[in-house]
């Protein structure tokens, strides 16, 4: 990754960043298409495993929390919900505090293939970053860190 060029023109750098954002997303689209089917050695589409990650670091979450972390609306993630309770990978309980919450929790299969999951995306993340230098890692860290907040404020 190189500094932008200085010289280039306000309007011919907005046009950059356009094609580059949109060149990077139909990457981006391309790979979660790829990876639209289970992923490899696991249990889980990418979508699910998007869905449950969240519950690698607590025991139990609602869904609506469930879906927000995973950019999908709550009817959607209780669609998700149905397949993964049926497979025996989460299970659903209401809320002591409130009948009207459903927590969802993983069962020891759904562990297991969120783990696998997380591992096949730790490596698939793994060779996109090795393929760049230790400076462009830096860079690439520090844009895209940049680019989440202003997207989140933003859009």
């Amino acid at each position: 990754m190189t500094a932008p060029d200085a010289t280039v023109a306000p309007a011919a750098a907005g046009e950059d960043f356009t094609l580059a954002w949109e060149a990077f997303s139909r990457a981006t689209r391309r790979a979660r298409g790829r990876a639209a089917g289970p992923l490899a050695g696991t249990r889980l589409s990418l979508a699910q495993y998007q869905l449950l990650e969240g519950l690698r670091a607590a025991p139990e979450m609602p869904v609506s929390e469930l879906a927000v972390a995973a950019g999908v609306a709550p009817p959607t993630a209780t669609r998700m919900l149905d397949g993964l309770v049926r497979d025996g990978l989460a299970e659903r309980r209401p809320a002591g505090h409130d009948r009207r919450v459903v927590l969802i929790s993983l069962t020891p299969a759904g562990r297991t293939a969120v783990r696998a999951a997380a591992r096949r995306v730790e490596a698939a993340r793994a060779r996109v970053r090795d393929s760049l230098s230790p400076a462009e890692q830096a860079q690439a860290a520090a844009l895209l860190r940049r680019l989440a907040a202003v997207v989140e404020e933003q859009l």
